[in-house]
């Protein structure tokens, strides 16, 4: 009689969990606070094709003194080329509303302007689920190395400051120049890998 208890028990837990990733995330996702609840609903903006503006490039990105948060708008679209030193499965987070499905999960790419960037020259775009949907043959591991065009929204990551070299010289946690990314991505070109000679 314990054991049935017991798979009762458990296969409830199961069924919230499941329930819970039914259940539709607002744009502001489960922020905690209404800055974080702004970046979210940055971030889960549609993906909607727009006019490049050609005054964004990877200097003016990477440019700039540490509280550079007015240094573009929002509205802002860039196209921007680079390789992708990183590419990592976000996870759960506030924006997803803490979801466990990772079709539900955004991508971190960290993009250089050669291999061998380092994070005084890295700066990061987001690929939201909106655009994985669209484009289900994108796989994080596989942009690793590769050179890549990418266009997509302006948005300055508060939440990310504390990795930005620009934003806290002090922190050891940086891992980018810049708070300001591009997400989210509206469109992703990826270049055939040069053969070694």
């Amino acid at each position: 009689m314990k054991l049935i208890g017991i798979l009762l028990f458990s296969l409830l837990v199961h069924i919230c969990v499941a329930q819970k990733d039914t259940v539709k995330c607002p744009p502001e996702g489960k922020g905690a606070s209404d800055l974080a609840k702004r970046v979210n609903t940055l971030k889960n903006r549609d993906v909607t094709n727009g006019t490049a503006n050609p005054a964004i490039t990877p200097e003016t990105i990477l440019a700039g003194g540490p509280e550079d948060t007015g240094a573009f708008k929002t509205s802002d679209y860039a196209t921007i080329s680079g390789y992708v030193l990183e590419a990592e499965d976000a996870g759960p987070e506030s924006c997803n509303c803490f979801s466990n499905d990772s079709s539900k999960q955004n991508i971190h790419i960290y993009l250089g302007q050669s291999v061998a960037s380092w994070k005084d020259s890295i700066f990061v775009i987001q690929i939201t689920p909106k655009f994985r949907k669209l484009h289900p043959e994108i796989n994080a591991d596989g942009l690793i190395g590769q050179k890549i065009t990418v266009t997509g929204r302006m948005m300055y990551n508060f939440e990310s400051k504390k990795f930005a070299l620009k934003a806290c010289k002090t922190c050891r946690t940086t891992d980018r120049k810049t708070a300001w990314e591009i997400c989210p991505v509206t469109d992703l070109k990826v270049y055939p890998k040069t053969p070694k000679k």
